[in-house]
């Protein structure tokens, strides 16, 4: 596998969330966030929120591993295969544990849509990286 390639689409990945969640939706997530909780809750200090970039960018990385691993097991080897594939992992994994994840935790549909969203164009983004760079 293409170590610098799935480095490079784990590293994609956590930037759009950084635009996702700040330029694109931000407004629209921070508010729902506490709507959801009543209040904005305790605010993160710094090495609390250094360790949430850092899960989040581990995690991106597994991502885009595992896509990469699919990939290379089933021979994809085209675009427009390959954004199938991400479509899938991010449908069939990530947006069904989230989904279980808000149902849960009583999110609004508005969150679950942002963060759906993110999940979905992610999972294109690392695929689309992947195949790419082959």
């Amino acid at each position: 596998m293409n170590w610098i390639a799935i480095f490079c689409a784990g590293a994609a990945y956590w930037v759009l969330a950084f635009v996702w969640y700040s330029f694109l939706f931000g407004g629209i997530w921070g508010a729902e966030q506490i709507n959801c909780r009543g209040t904005t809750g305790p605010e993160a200090n710094k090495r609390e929120f250094a360790s949430m970039l850092l899960a989040t960018f581990v995690s991106n990385l597994v991502t885009a591993a595992a896509i990469a691993f699919l990939l290379r097991r089933t021979g994809i080897v085209d675009m427009p295969h390959a954004l199938k594939l991400g479509a899938g992992v991010a449908l069939g994994f990530c947006i069904t544990t989230l989904t279980i994840v808000h149902v849960w935790e009583r999110k609004s549909t508005k969150v679950w849509m942002i963060d759906a969203g993110y999940h979905l164009v992610g999972g294109l983004v690392a695929a689309a990286i992947l195949v790419a760079w082959r």
